[in-house]
């Protein structure tokens, strides 16, 4: 892990990404046996999580196998990049979007790769049908294939002892027990999927927190927030957890890709446990606490 480090450069590309906090997240990670992730996403919590053994999931099977070659075979997910790279600096951006449909027909992880890499401000967006429907970057030729490979090797050795999973968050934390820990990153709540036709549901994520309660597994939770005058505020239930903390992320790259006015975005953390005194002392700027009651 590179706990000292304040930003880790993104392997793979992902909107709502924590990358922005991490480094501020992470000191809130209590001492525990195992690190659980259910939401993974770009996993910019990975390279701070302080805890050795982890298992990740996502119920996006692409983004799982993209996870698992990049932890087997990041020679084989460098090259197979620098192929599709080449192409596209060679014949235009039409390669692109032949890349694109081949992606909506066969969810091949490289193909996935190059797209998280070149479309518009990196956005990972599907349509209604489940297809990859982001457009191509016209004024940015992607990320250099020599820099992403030592990047993607980078993350290989980070994740070496992270156990990888396409499945539901409540599969995953299913064998979670007392001394362990999990990071709960999942959509916002009072919003509908962007990546699956199934909505969240609410009441269903409520009871899974509940449990984890019962049983003495600790979490942490980004559960809402605010971006400019857009109000995301989705109040967690008081009895589920202990404190909330509130953390400036960064601009919303929404708003920077509909060329409206940069908005900042200030995340909601909530925790089922009381954080160690000097984090407070230690944190970077931007940084504010709610006290909540907590059942016990």
């Amino acid at each position: 892990m590179v706990n000292t480090i304040k930003k880790f450069p993104p392997v793979i590309k992902w909107s709502g990404s924590k990358r922005n906090i991490a480094n501020n997240l992470c000191k809130l990670i209590p001492d525990c046996k195992r690190y659980f992730e259910p939401f993974l996403g770009g996993g910019a919590l990975l390279p701070f999580r302080k805890i050795e053994q982890g298992f990740a999931s996502d119920i996006i099977p692409e983004l799982i196998s993209l996870w698992s070659a990049i932890k087997t075979s990041p020679e084989k997910v460098s090259s197979e990049y620098k192929k599709r790279w080449n192409k596209l600096q060679k014949e235009g951006y039409e390669v692109f979007y032949e890349i694109r449909d081949n992606f909506n027909t066969t969810r091949n992880l490289n193909d996935f790769l190059f797209l998280t890499r070149t479309c518009v401000n990196g956005l990972i967006r599907y349509n209604n049908n489940g297809d990859f429907n982001n457009s191509f970057h016209l004024t940015r030729p992607g990320i250099n294939p020599d820099k992403l490979k030592t990047i993607i090797y980078q993350w290989h050795f980070i994740i070496k002892n992270i156990e990888f999973n396409n499945c539901d968050y409540r599969e995953l934390t299913s064998n979670a027990t007392k001394g362990d820990f999990v990071f709960f990153d999942p959509p916002y709540g009072g919003t509908k999927g962007r990546y699956t036709k199934e909505p969240f549901d609410l009441n269903e994520f409520f009871y899974e927190l509940s449990r984890l309660n019962q049983k003495g597994v600790k979490w942490i939770l980004t559960f809402d927030g605010q971006a400019g005058k857009r109000n995301y505020q989705y109040e967690l239930p008081e009895e589920l957890y202990h404190q909330k903390i509130y953390m400036e992320t960064g601009h919303s790259p929404f708003t920077k890709l509909m060329n409206t006015t940069i908005d900042n975005v200030n995340e909601s953390v909530y925790l089922n446990f009381e954080p160690a005194p000097e984090f407070f002392r230690t944190a970077n700027n931007n940084i504010t606490n709610e006290l909540a009651l907590f059942a016990t």
